[in-house]
């Protein structure tokens, strides 16, 4: 039954698109007349009334032979190729002018490629590409068919070939139809395309995609992205992230439905490559094309030697400033007394061991956070292995 019912839908659109005006006049004036290549023509003089008729084309009198053939007064081209395109005209036996004609010809246009897609489900756009095939001007009639089976123009530019279909019907169990029709002075040719939404739409690949190391975490990498802007936020989507080591070809593969992940099992100190794909959470559609690639390197361990190193430099810094700051300006006449040198050198001893101690706390607490982030990766590759088993 709903077969039926499509194939009679279909007749509707093609016998509306049949009964169009094809624009009479739109391709050239009365004094032109278009052939198709390969065909017999035929060509009337209109003025001739029974007169002795003599043809020319561009001029110069038509030479009968087996592709040109005199009947009744009319020239007739059989079989008739662009060699014979020109300005033919007819004279009587004084050479008067009767009637002039231009000969055109060419092929019918070639039937539409369309192509659908929808970047969401509020609209439709419906493509297609201008016929290239012979000199003939090419115009396009566009309709489409809803579910409930009302016919309407294509609202669409005059300058692009584009259909849109503006808060298509979700949930009708009847597909739209679209009718692109191309019309030449010899020919049209039709292409009848149906449409589900569920079954086209395909969201723009996610945005601001971005890739960062986890700090202490040699092994971890941070992957933020948003949704695509033409994608309404009261449609959820769902997301595949691929991520590889950026000298080979493998991908690995994280399915997720947040836009923040991370990455646990990567290799400390080397480049990868991430890149999304998104598509609707209840699996209708196709995926989307990927997003462009990032590129980040986990965070690199550091060791403690070198933390010691920098602290220690750092803290020497200030206490040498400090005391420096601290020091008194003592006039030249004036001569410290032994108790204000020995104040002066508790305070001195006094931060240097301050100092000293705050970079053994330091330290300490840098190599607590490291440990505990191995514990917490080794536990993970544990997990894993665990699972796998």
């Amino acid at each position: 039954m709903i077969a039926f019912i499509s194939c009679l839908c279909h007749g509707i659109v093609l016998a509306s698109i049949l009964l169009t005006p094809a624009g009479v006049g739109i391709f050239g004036g009365t004094d032109v007349l278009y052939g198709r290549i390969g065909t017999d023509i035929t060509l009337i003089c209109k003025a001739a009334n029974n007169r002795i008729i003599q043809w020319k084309v561009n001029g110069t009198f038509v030479t009968l032979s087996n592709n040109l053939k005199e009947q009744s007064g009319s020239l007739v081209l059989l079989m008739a190729d662009l060699s014979m395109e020109g300005n033919y005209s007819c004279h009587d036996e004084t050479a008067r002018l009767l009637y002039l004609t231009q000969l055109k010809l060419g092929y019918p246009p070639s039937k539409p490629l369309v192509h659908c897609m929808a970047s969401n489900f509020y609209r439709i756009s419906c493509m297609w590409e201008n016929s290239q095939e012979g000199s003939f001007p090419v115009r396009y009639i566009a309709t489409y068919r809803t579910p409930s089976s009302n016919i309407f123009n294509c609202p669409r530019d005059s300058l692009s070939n584009i259909c849109q279909i503006d808060n298509p019907q979700m949930f009708a169990s009847l597909p739209y139809v679209i009718n692109i029709t191309a019309v030449n002075p010899i020919g049209h040719r039709t292409t009848l395309l149906d449409i589900m939404l569920f079954d086209i739409v395909q969201p723009d690949p996610p945005v601001n995609v971005t890739a960062e190391p986890v700090f202490g975490s040699p092994r971890r990498i941070r992957v933020q992205w948003d949704y695509p802007l033409s994608w309404g936020s009261q449609f959820k989507l769902k997301f595949v992230l691929e991520y590889k080591l950026q000298k080979y070809n493998f991908w690995s593969r994280l399915d997720t439905k947040m836009t923040t992940e991370i990455i646990t099992d990567a290799i400390a100190a080397q480049l990868y490559a991430i890149r999304v794909k998104t598509k609707d959470f209840f699996d209708n559609g196709k995926w989307s094309n990927w997003s462009s690639e990032v590129f980040v390197t986990p965070w690199s361990e550091t060791t403690t030697e070198s933390i010691q190193s920098t602290f220690t430099t750092q803290m020497m810094d200030f206490v040498q400033t400090h005391s420096q700051s601290t020091t008194p300006t003592l006039s030249p006449n004036v001569i410290p007394s032994s108790s204000d040198v020995l104040d002066r050198n508790t305070v001195i001893l006094i931060s240097i061991a301050t100092s000293i101690g705050i970079c053994i706390a330091a330290t300490t607490f840098l190599l607590w956070i490291r440990s505990r982030r191995q514990e917490l990766d080794k536990n993970d590759i544990l997990t894993k292995k665990a699972l796998t088993l």
